[in-house]
Order: C-alpha cells, then sequence, then structure tokens
C-alpha cells in the first residue's frame, strides 16, 4: 500500500483515532504524542498536520465527506471540536459535561453526531445534531467504560465496546432496542463496521477479532486475525 512509505516516519507517534474521506481518499487521524491531527493522501506523500495547537489530548475523529468537515473529542480539554478538513474555521461544539470524551462518529445522512465520554462516575453516549443543536444523553444505563463506538448507517445499528463491561453492544436507532452481542472480551479500545462484520481491536491480545454480526440475528460468528506481537526491546 503506497500510503505505508508516507507514513513509515510515524514510528514514534501515538495514534488514537482514526477517519477515512471516501471523496477524496484521504486518512485523518490523532495524535496525542505530539498533539495534533494530521492526513495523507492514500495514494501516496508525506503526512500534513493541519491542526497542531491549542490540543492535550486529541482521541476520536470523524468525518463529515459532504460538508468537508472533521469531528474530533479532546479528552485532556474535555471538548469536542469541529473544523474543516484543512484545519481551518475551527470551532468548539462542547465544552461542557464531558469528562473523559473518547470516540466520536458523524452520520451525515440524518445529520448527527454520537460521542462515548468513559466518566468512570456517570459513563455515557451522547448525541446532538452536527451543528451542536439538539445535545442530549442516548445511553447512560449498564454501562463501565464505553471506548469505541461505530454506525453501521444501511441498518441504523449503533454499536460500541465497553472496557469495563467487557462487552460489545448495538442499538437500533429507528427502534432505540439494545443487546450484548459479545461478551467475555479482554480490554475492548476500539470498534468499527463494515457490511455486516465488526472488528475491534483490544490492548490485551495481539489479533484482531472480527465479530460477524451486524444485524440483530441471534446467530453470530467470531474468527481473529493474528497480528505478531511488537519486538522485546533490547
Amino acid at each position: 500500500m503506497v500510503i505505508c512509505n508516507g507514513l513509515s516516519k510515524m514510528q514514534d507517534k501515538v495514534v488514537i483515532g482514526i477517519a477515512y474521506d471516501c471523496l477524496e481518499k484521504m486518512v485523518y487521524w490523532t495524535d496525542i504524542s505530539s498533539p495534533s491531527i494530521s492526513r495523507a493522501s492514500l495514494g501516496g506523500g508525506e503526512p500534513v498536520s493541519i491542526i497542531k495547537t491549542d490540543l492535550e489530548s486529541p482521541e476520536g475523529i470523524a468525518l463529515d465527506p459532504h460538508g468537508r468537515t472533521i469531528f474530533w473529542t479532546d479528552s485532556q480539554l474535555d471538548r469536542i471540536e469541529v473544523a474543516k478538513v484543512d484545519g481551518t474555521h475551527r470551532r468548539v461544539l462542547f465544552d461542557t459535561e464531558l469528562v473523559n470524551p473518547r470516540a466520536i462518529v458523524a452520520d451525515p445522512v440524518r445529520g448527527n453526531l454520537y460521542w462515548t465520554d468513559w466518566n468512570r462516575e456517570a459513563p455515557k453516549i451522547e448525541t446532538s445534531y452536527m451543528d451542536g443543536t439538539n445535545r442530549r444523553i442516548l445511553v447512560k444505563d449498564g454501562l463501565g467504560l464505553p471506548n469505541g463506538l461505530t454506525l453501521d448507517t444501511y441498518s441504523s445499528l449503533l454499536c460500541w465496546v465497553d472496557a469495563g463491561t467487557k462487552s460489545v453492544e448495538c442499538m437500533d436507532l429507528n427502534q432505540h432496542s439494545r443487546r450484548k452481542i459479545l461478551e467475555g472480551i479482554q480490554y475492548p479500545f476500539s470498534v468499527t463496521s463494515y457490511g455486516k462484520n465488526l472488528f475491534y481491536t483490544d490492548w490485551r491480545r495481539y489479533e484482531l477479532p472480527v465479530f460477524v454480526c451486524i444485524t440483530y440475528k441471534k446467530t453470530c460468528a467470531l474468527f481473529i486475525v493474528s497480528t505478531p506481537p511488537p519486538p522485546s526491546p533490547a
């Protein structure tokens, strides 16, 4: 993959969130080692930092390809912000009632944002319109440490991984029905969906679990894509 050539200098970075612009074929990511938001072309080229100031711990990032905007969370500043994809026209959407905001997803079809807050005292998943209005709590019961979040726009399923309850859950946004689809996992951090598949990462295993169950069918399958552990320090 050509983009790997441009990203070979990122070995000292700590990338937390990633988003893809399907129109311009650009990859966007957050980095907490030298707090910044950067992007690079999928076709190659050097990464470019588009936001480098007034950041502490940028984590989740989402992109609206049609509105040409990015959204991100900052768990140290306790903020959710928005800017154009080139980093201009930046503004704060929310800076109140946030403790540990992490993942964020955008739904350009419905015009909504969704994000997790793993506040240990009161964890929650919130939603609002993409302009910051109509903010409300979507889920607050039965959560531990909600981390990753993903939305399948075709089935209207919002799914998340929770490192506190050690589970994967999904909510049907049309019916507001909710159920756990996987339990007993270790420390899930991020999750994304593609077709009928859920892909999630786990801090405590060097594998990529793929959970085939993006519908509400009761029969699901789990298979593992193994990845080698990092080399031991000399």
